[in-house]
């Protein structure tokens, strides 16, 4: 699902996207893999967002938002944004079983990002199934990863049924 990203988005992300590479650029705790990360994830976020109704989160997360972008009632979803979706979706090896198991009902969704006001939704896969793929360390592209290949992400209507329930549930 093709997802285009008007003017002032764009901005908007620019403006948060520098922040949060500010406020991050000495922290070991972050996996800056390019120099346009953030613009690139929040890019996925802002998308994603708009395509299905929600907010997106620009506050400043000192710590990371845990792996949640966005919450609707007791759904959890963390949006995945590349622009090499070639191998599939790249999910990082979790250590901590206690991390693994507050994680494992995420919605995990896969957006390709292909320029700054273009991104494609491409799928979604829960957390727990996701670490269910091999993993493997892919050459310059940071830790030991879950490799999801894209024919094992689900389809979006589905994800999109379980927001509506969450969104109804509030109610």
């Amino acid at each position: 699902m093709t997802v285009y990203i008007p003017a002032d988005w764009q901005d908007t992300i620019n403006c948060h996207a520098a922040r949060r590479h500010n406020n991050h650029r000495f922290d070991t705790n972050h996996r800056v893999l390019t120099g346009d990360y953030w613009v690139k994830g929040l890019t996925g976020e802002v998308g994603f967002a708009l395509e299905y109704g929600l907010a997106p989160d620009l506050e400043d997360r000192p710590s990371g938002d845990g792996g949640v972008d966005f919450q609707v009632g007791d759904l959890k979803i963390d949006v995945k944004t590349s622009n090499n979706i070639g191998l599939g979706m790249l999910v990082p090896v979790i250590w901590n079983k206690e991390e693994e198991e507050r994680r494992e009902d995420t919605a995990l969704v896969l957006v390709e990002y292909k320029s700054r006001d273009t991104v494609i939704i491409v799928g979604w896969i829960r957390d727990q199934d996701a670490r269910t793929h091999k993993a493997d360390v892919v050459t310059g592209r940071g830790p030991l990863n879950h490799i999801v290949p894209l024919r094992g992400l689900a389809p979006l209507d589905l994800l999109h049924a379980e927001i509506q329930e969450a969104k109804r549930s509030l109610v």
